[in-house]
């Protein structure tokens, strides 16, 4: 309930800020080469003309079952980017939302999955882009947010083309650590089975301590990591690879901004925690904040705020220090 108050209040505040600067929100499609299908995609166009170098451009993840409209019809992104754009809270900026279907972000189609999504967003998509709208073309003026499946997609690409992206922001990111070697052969029924084993473990007779976080199997994957679920292929996938492939080369990787409610009915709160101490760990850029709220757009509404002026302050590579944070 709380949740959903504090998401009338903002909405309704932004929508007054709004009233004399409006962007244009347009569908579009494009033919991706690597999909070889078309592309649907809405993209946030602000009010005004762009500096000579371009405005800065995010690319906005929908979750599963969504599609390039979630953030429209369900997320009221118009009125909020219109909104913080007009009071000075975030500088202009274009926003990209495609629909990628139950792809995961990730390049499947050798394995009978969804398609090459990963190849189609940060090729295709992005050369169209700068192609055809006048954006930034440099890394510090390109950002890439997700939610739930978008938030797993957006740390998965953000890190796996660190060269392409300043900053990256999960909500209620789909965040699961690596299956370990011990249960690589488990069936997904198997794994499902010891989630809770695998994460809580009993110290003594009043302490319980967390351990690892192992990745929901079922139907939602939809191919994305082999039929049935390959949890090595998950692994090779999986934002903990990329990270540890990057501290141990010594690598950047982009600023880090995650979110999740503490209500999450899919516990995704366990994930954020986990991979947040994991770039603390080894002095990353990231910043946590655990909501009051469920795994529902009431809480997602009100995340993207503060989601956005994190973004915003990566522009100019000026990102504050890692925190955590609970409101």
């Amino acid at each position: 309930m709380h949740a959903r108050l504090l998401a009338l209040s903002v909405i309704a505040f932004l929508s007054a800020a709004s009233a004399s600067i409006a962007g244009t929100l347009a569908d579009a499609t494009f033919h991706s080469k690597a999909l070889n299908a078309d592309l649907p995609v809405n993209i946030y166009r602000p009010d005004g003309n762009p500096p000579d170098n371009g405005w800065p451009v995010i690319y906005l993840l929908h979750g599963h079952d969504g599609d390039q409209n979630s953030w429209r019809d369900l997320g009221n992104i118009q009125k909020t980017l219109d909104g913080m754009i007009a009071s000075g809270s975030i500088r202009p900026v274009v926003v990209v939302m495609p629909g990628v279907k139950n792809s995961w972000y990730v390049d499947s189609a050798d394995v009978g999955g969804p398609g090459d999504y990963e190849t189609a967003l940060t090729g295709d998509l992005r050369v169209h882009v700068e192609k055809t709208l006048p954006v930034r073309k440099d890394r510090q003026g390109r950002a890439i947010i997700g939610l739930s499946m978008g938030g797993f997609g957006a740390l998965h690409l953000a890190y796996a083309h660190e060269d392409l992206y300043a900053a990256v922001a999960s909500l209620s990111g789909a965040i699961w650590q690596n299956v370990p070697a011990t249960d690589l052969d488990k069936t997904p029924a198997e794994l499902k089975l010891i989630q809770d084993s695998a994460f809580f473990h009993r110290v003594d007779r009043t302490t319980i301590t967390s351990g690892i976080v192992l990745p929901s199997t079922g139907d939602h994957f939809s191919g994305s990591f082999g039929t049935p679920f390959d949890a090595r292929r998950y692994n090779e996938q999986n934002i903990f690879t990329t990270v540890a492939q990057h501290v141990v080369k010594k690598q950047d990787l982009p600023a880090t901004y995650l979110t999740v409610g503490d209500d999450d009915g899919f516990s995704l709160w366990r994930g954020a925690v986990a991979l947040h101490e994991t770039l603390q760990a080894d002095n990353r850029k990231s910043e946590l904040r655990i909501t009051d709220g469920d795994h529902v757009w009431d809480v997602w509404k009100v995340s993207i705020i503060d989601a956005l002026k994190f973004v915003d302050r990566e522009w100019d590579g000026k990102g504050l220090q890692a925190t955590v944070g609970s409101n």
